[in-house]
């Protein structure tokens, strides 16, 4: 099947916006090492979503879609919050918070989804098996996504994020660059720092929340990741380095999508590997033009 096929454009569209928002995020993530607050959020956004089934909030139409959505993205910027707030405290270590927060989250998400299937099982006795089936392909959806289920609304609702994020971006990109690679000057030139960082956290939430639908839940903190990492090997100009990031990106996007759309892989395993892949190639260009340069 071709991946430009009528009913794979929503998930190629879907995922391209995925890749567009992530790779400039990504950059600053990386500076900023803040790889792992990354993957506690994108950890955090399951607990969420038991939240959003316990709730019975399920995705049947637009309007609980958008509901789901807007409860798991609550839940992840709190996380992300609580992450800063912990790693803030005179004896708190960031990586400890994130992995209170990681491991708390993940745990509540499948005590809330199993009280979620047990309502259900309740509700049609009997056929136990069949929701004990059910219940580990909705648990596989949310871990590692299905992007092919993707529809038109959730590429509009992707494509308004997208947009959020990017504005955002720019409209802060002064006082994000500033705090990225200055950060305990911020003060004395007016940047509040807290701020600033606070702000990066709760973008990183929603591009979480948004790649969830495409990758999964464990995929999506590499996403937003990996094209930045790849992009500060091949070049030192911020200007240079998010526009790598986003070719990178999209280029891994489009080859792990048409992979996956001719081969029986996963297709966001498929876009993180071919991602990971354009980070290998990145760190042997890089080292291999540093020993040339040595020699």
């Amino acid at each position: 099947m071709s991946m430009f096929a009528q009913e794979n454009l929503p998930a190629l569209i879907a995922a391209l916006l995925v890749a567009l928002l992530g790779a400039p995020l990504s950059v600053f993530v990386v500076l900023k090492r803040l790889a792992f607050i990354g993957q506690g959020v994108s950890h955090a956004a399951f607990g969420g979503v038991g939240v959003a089934m316990v709730l019975g909030v399920a995705g049947a139409t637009l309007a609980s879609d958008l509901l789901q959505m807007g409860i798991v993205l609550g839940f992840s910027i709190c996380a992300a919050l609580v992450i800063a707030a912990l790693g803030r405290t005179q004896k708190g270590r960031i990586d400890t918070a994130i992995g209170i927060v990681l491991s708390a989250s993940m745990a509540l998400g499948f005590v809330l989804f199993t009280i979620a299937e047990s309502r259900h099982d309740h509700d049609e006795h009997g056929h136990a098996h069949g929701a004990h089936a059910d219940e580990h392909h909705v648990i596989e959806e949310i871990l590692f996504g299905n992007i092919l289920d993707a529809q038109w609304s959730s590429v509009w609702v992707t494509m308004l994020g997208t947009a959020l994020i990017l504005l955002t971006l720019w409209w802060n990109r002064h006082r994000i660059i500033f705090w990225s690679f200055d950060e305990p000057v911020c003060s004395t030139y007016g940047v509040r720092s807290n701020a600033t960082g606070n702000l990066l956290l709760v973008l990183l939430a929603i591009a979480v929340v948004l790649s969830m639908q495409v990758v999964g839940v464990i995929l999506a903190a590499a996403v937003l990741v990996l094209p930045g990492a790849a992009a500060l090997h091949l070049s030192s100009r911020l200007k240079s380095v998010m526009l790598w990031s986003i070719g990178i990106g999209l280029m891994g996007t489009i080859v792990g999508f048409a992979i996956g759309t001719q081969t029986s892989w996963p297709i966001g395993p498929s876009i993180v590997l071919m991602q990971a892949g354009a980070y290998l190639l990145a760190l042997g260009t890089n080292t291999g033009l540093r020993r040339l340069r040595s020699a």
